[in-house]
Order: C-alpha cells, then sequence, then structure tokens
C-alpha cells in the first residue's frame, strides 16, 4: 500500500493467513524518534537532537549492548486486528514500511485471526503493538511467546507498545500541533484493574480527560464541544462511531505518530 505525505489511510482487509512479509532493500529515510524532546526546546545527554536515520539517537541501548551478533533479528507484530481476522491496511503498511527500513523479515500475528504467520527462522522480537496493559498483553502475548519457543524459535518479547515513552511523547506532539480544544481520550470500556489504571496515569500524563466509549454519549450532551481522540491505533467500531461525532482518526493515520512507530520499530537490533 502507497505511503503519501498525509499518512496511510486505514481501511481493512480480510486474510485468510496473517501478512508475512519478506525483507526489501533497505532505504534511508526521515526520523521522528527526536522530535518530541525539541518540543520542550531542551536538550539533553539522554535526549540528543536528530536529524535523520543516519544520526540518530538510540532509542534501545541497553537491547543493543545485549544483542549478539550484526544479524538483524525478524520483527513479529502482535495486532489486535478487527473480528474475523481483518486486518486494517495501516498495519499492513507499517509492516512493510519498516521492513524495508531494516532489512529483515517482519511479521504481523493478528490476535483475531485463528491463523498463524509460520514460525520464523531467526532470532525474533516479538512486540505487542498494544496500547494498554489488558488481558491481551498480560495472558494472550506470553501464550504466543510460549507457543513459538515451544516451537524452538528463539523469542524476546518487548513490553507492550504503551510503555514506550518515546511513543507517547510522539502523541502529545501531535496533539500539541492539532491545537485542538476540549480534546478527551475516549477508550474501551475497561474492568477495574492494572490497565484502567494506566489509562488514569496516561490521562494524567497528556493532561486530558478520559471517558470510556460507553460513557462517551453522556460526556458530550455535556461537552458539546468535546473532540474524541479515541486511544486506538487502527480503525474499529469505535472509530467508526466517534467519526459520527467529528473524532479525531486513529493513531495511525496521523502522519506523526505512524512515522514514529516506524522509526521506533526500525532502529531495533
Amino acid at each position: 500500500m502507497p505511503i503519501d505525505g498525509n499518512g496511510p489511510t486505514c481501511s481493512s482487509k480480510s486474510v485468510s493467513t496473517p501478512v508475512r512479509l519478506f525483507p526489501i532493500e533497505r532505504t534511508s529515510q526521515f526520523s521522528t524518534i527526536g522530535v518530541a524532546a525539541r518540543r520542550h526546546e531542551f536538550v539533553s545527554d539522554h535526549n540528543p537532537p536528530m536529524t535523520s536515520a543516519g544520526t540518530a539517537i538510540d532509542p534501545w541501548p541497553l537491547l543493543r549492548n545485549s544483542g549478539s551478533g550484526r544479524e538483524r533479528r525478524v520483527l513479529r507484530l502482535v495486532v489486535h486486528g478487527r473480528s474475523g481476522g481483518v486486518v486494517p491496511d495501516c498495519f499492513i503498511a507499517l509492516a512493510d514500511a519498516v521492513q524495508q527500513r531494516r532489512g529483515a523479515s517482519v511479521q504481523l500475528e493478528v490476535l483475531t485471526s485463528a491463523d498463524q504467520p509460520p514460525r520464523p527462522e531467526s532470532s525474533t522480537w516479538l512486540i505487542p503493538l498494544l496500547l494498554w496493559p489488558g488481558a491481551h498483553a498480560r495472558i494472550d502475548l506470553p501464550a504466543i511467546r510460549q507457543r513459538l519457543q515451544s516451537a524452538g524459535a528463539v523469542v524476546t518479547m518487548l513490553p507492550f507498545l504503551g510503555a514506550w515513552p518515546l511513543w507517547w511523547d510522539a502523541v502529545e506532539l501531535v496533539l500539541h500541533r492539532l491545537h485542538v480544544s476540549d480534546a478527551v481520550l475516549v477508550h474501551h470500556p475497561l474492568r477495574s484493574g492494572v490497565a484502567d489504571r494506566f489509562l488514569v496515569s496516561l490521562a494524567s500524563r497528556l493532561d486530558l480527560p478520559l471517558v470510556p466509549f460507553d460513557c462517551w454519549p453522556s460526556h458530550r450532551r455535556q461537552h458539546p464541544q468535546a473532540t474524541p481522540l479515541p486511544l486506538t491505533l487502527a480503525p474499529n467500531r469505535m472509530t467508526d462511531a466517534l467519526r459520527e461525532a467529528g473524532g479525531l482518526p486513529p493513531l495511525l493515520e496521523h502522519p506523526l505518530t505512524y512515522q514514529a512507530l516506524i522509526d521506533l520499530l526500525a532502529a531495533l537490533p
């Protein structure tokens, strides 16, 4: 899927087997990893400026120091998907773009699909593209890692995407540049627990109100000027409904957050 200057548009495709992409020649591309550091107009030893992929700061110094060998690992991106195993196009475009940058295989494993991509033949980063520590992150991901390891794969699982500070730096930058007044973080309803507490902490960091989707209609009646920002990477039923209310698109339809995620994934050893 081509990527234009406005970022990908996330339509969806149903696939019988989650997409497995193969190495493509590596390209050089502008990187956004250091952009969020500059929005506060300071530079430190831990957050130096960056101008291109060639001079980028390393967001994964500990992973790189602990790695063995120079060969880049396979990336296995775990995404939620839509019902029936439907894969939003933005995930496919993301995997393709990361693969081009890394010159190493990128796979998608879709939680809503019964099909699974082949066992990776090389050492692999298992990466949950999930925004909070819900049941998928706490239960499904360890089970996927165990399945791959039992099949003989060498797998190292990274924390879920929502635990990456540089990712939320990019989201904050988007909010700053959009100049949206009365933005509200809207999320799928959650049981009280770890994920619920995580979202309260996130709302405090972003300094925005937090509203579960089932409470959004009543919130909108009390705050008619509110603009919903769905806490989701790709389109789903919630974002479909919020678009009708003038809501912002999902996070991977914003060029800055889309590019920031490409940069973070491409920088992995």
